[in-house]
């Protein structure tokens, strides 16, 4: 399960999650993987870059945390750079972290912590995870497990959230974050802690006090994602989660969601997840 790109090579990719083990263009990992959460690990060199327009430098025993839908550019690299990363869709970290996940919202999009510097002992634990991951990778050679590689990936991502909820709210106690990433804050809070996400923006945005346009105005400058778009996401990994981690029936699964009627529900998920909901459950059942 190999993709090569120039000089970079995937040394494994299931659909959700991709690890490039020694990658050495970074420009190339972002092209071929420009909508993924991008974390990456520098261990040789060093790389300077934009993200958003903002410069950053990324050392020896740096991890860059870039979001989705980032826009990257001017990217220069030492001679010596050599990094690992993990491409991660929106899809599969939501669901590894799920009740995590506002940290890391948080953290990469409203503090914008895209780089911290690794402690030698937090730089060990982090190769320990690598190493495991490749003798898995390589042991089980052309069919390793989906469900072993993102449960190793889980425990990695657990990892970094600790380091990155140590992190939070630095911005907000040192009074550098602005009233719209304050608002932006707060909207996500509400949709990760709201049973029932799936609402219209003007309910946010009410409970905001702004207008709906501007909601969707902050989200899009913060995240490069509409308010729509993230109360789609959120909405239907829940619908993903009870249908495949609950004995809840598929209509106990819709009303607890907020759908008005089991035809609807059933629409909803045709629609963002490609199947009915029993289908979809079985078929999660049957991995």
């Amino acid at each position: 399960m190999y993709t090569e790109f120039k000089d970079t090579m995937a040394n494994y990719t299931d659909g959700e999650v991709t690890i490039f083990d020694h990658a050495k263009d970074f420009a190339a990992v972002y092209a071929m993987k420009a909508k993924s959460n991008l974390i990456t690990v520098c261990t040789a060199g060093n790389l300077t870059m934009k993200i958003n327009k903002t410069s950053v430098e990324v050392k020896a025993n740096d991890v860059l945390f870039c979001p989705s839908q980032m826009t990257i550019s001017d990217v220069v690299s030492s001679a010596d750079f050599e990094c690992k990363v993990l491409a991660l869709s929106d899809h599969i970290i939501q669901r590894l972290l799920h009740d995590k996940m506002t940290i890391w919202n948080n953290a990469v999009y409203v503090n914008e912590t895209n780089i911290i510097t690794m402690s030698e002992t937090c730089r060990a634990e982090i190769e320990l995870y690598y190493a495991l991951l490749r003798s898995k990778i390589k042991n089980q050679q052309n069919t390793p497990s989906p469900e072993i590689i993102q449960a190793l990936v889980k425990a990695l991502l657990l990892e970094l959230c600790l380091i990155l909820e140590s992190m939070a709210g630095r911005n907000v106690e040192s009074g550098k974050m602005s009233q719209g990433k304050m608002l932006f804050n707060r909207f996500l809070g509400m949709v990760s802690n709201n049973s029932v996400k799936r609402r219209p923006i003007s309910h946010y945005a009410s409970q905001l006090a702004i207008t709906p346009k501007y909601l969707t105005m902050l989200c899009l400058k913060y995240s490069d994602k509409t308010a729509s778009d993230w109360i789609i996401q959120y909405t239907t990994e829940d619908i993903r989660f009870y249908l495949k981690n609950s004995n809840l029936s598929i209509k106990e699964i819709s009303a607890k969601l907020g759908f008005a009627n089991m035809s609807h529900f059933g629409s909803y998920v045709r629609k963002h997840l490609g199947l009915s909901p029993s289908d979809f459950r079985h078929r999660r059942n049957n991995d």
